[in-house]
């Protein structure tokens, strides 16, 4: 879905007519009004660049946060960076090890036809939000043939990915036939508990993040884990569950899906996703968060503006990079 539906972002310049000055005699000199209003223009800049805008979406009582960030600067980083060891086990399986050692484990899931080492020059460039000293295990979807490329692109070839969909912005697997999704869903936790017993570490030193419809599956492994991870990170994703058969908002929860949701209230879970995303459509992503998150603790849902279905230009942003040092305790 990543190469598929990517676009280029456009920048609109606009231009502001500058009225000529009032013939009429000032009170004050104009050096004096510009002390006054250049400043206050400056700060109201700042904040409109810098300062995070906090906006509560109130459904039913309940409330979700979401964090909307109009700043994607990176250029005064000045922390040193890994070097990795590279090793593609194939096209499902690769990783990257740090030189210097490590003491957390990132797994990531790619999306629909990502390869495994798709995403290696960005997690090795001084962009990456992957904190200095955390091997990576990238991880794809085994080849599957997809209904939507068949339909959009006649495209028949198995491609990598995690389940079939019908068509882009979809939230759910074909006809809701979860069986592809659950294949997937034991195949990424067998290999958590893998990675685990190879790297003598424990879980709450591994950490999941996946893009598109790998953050999907992030999302869908949370809620059916066999243990509680450092972390999870999603990028242009949504959430989805074989026992809730619907994604819209859910307020009429059986005791045992509120059991369900409970038992995972204390994870630390971060989503970022654009609202111009043009595959997983915000509209549809946002409310499945609201069903699923909205009473979580620690969940926070970071909003992009001018950002497309690409990968690389979300996780690029600091505070990604700052929620995940602080979740790993660095």
């Amino acid at each position: 879905m990543a190469d598929i539906e990517t676009t280029k972002n456009h920048i609109i310049a606009s231009s502001n007519n500058i009225a000529p000055p009032s013939q009429s005699k000032l009170p004050c000199s104009v050096g004096q009004i510009l002390a006054i209003v250049l400043p206050i223009a400056a700060l109201g800049l700042f904040t409109a660049i810098f300062v995070p805008i906090y906006v509560v979406n109130k459904k039913n009582d309940k409330k979700l946060k979401v964090i909307v960030l109009r700043s994607n600067d990176t250029s005064n980083q000045t922390e040193e960076y890994d070097e990795f060891e590279e090793n593609i086990t194939n096209l499902i399986n690769a990783t990257l090890t740090p030189k210097d050692g490590y003491d957390n484990i990132l797994i990531f899931l790619g999306g629909i036809n990502d390869i495994a080492n798709k995403y290696f020059d960005f997690f090795k460039s001084n962009s990456t939000f992957v904190p200095k000293g955390t091997k990576i295990y990238s991880l794809s979807g085994p080849p599957r043939q997809m209904q939507f490329m068949i339909d959009y692109y006649n495209y028949a070839d198995p491609v990598p990915g995690w389940f079939n969909i019908a068509a882009n912005g979809s939230l759910m697997p074909v006809e809701h036939d979860f069986t592809e999704a659950k294949v997937s869903l034991n195949y990424v936790l067998d290999e958590i508990d893998r990675i685990k017993n190879y790297e003598n570490i424990d879980y709450k030193n591994i950490y999941l993040s996946g893009f598109s419809q790998g953050g999907m599956m992030t999302n869908y492994i949370l809620l059916n884990s066999r243990h509680q991870l450092g972390g999870y990170i999603v990028f242009s994703g949504s959430v989805f569950d074989h026992d809730f058969l619907e994604n819209s908002v859910i307020y009429d929860m059986t005791s045992e899906q509120i059991s369900k949701l409970k038992s995972k209230e204390d994870y630390h879970i971060l989503a970022a996703h654009s609202f111009n995303d043009d595959a997983v459509f915000y509209p549809i992503a946002g409310p499945s968060y609201q069903t699923y998150y909205i009473n979580y603790t620690d969940f926070k849902l970071l909003s992009f503006g001018a950002i497309r279905h690409v990968f690389r230009e979300q996780p690029t942003h600091p505070y990604v990079k700052k929620w995940l040092k602080e979740s790993m305790g660095k």
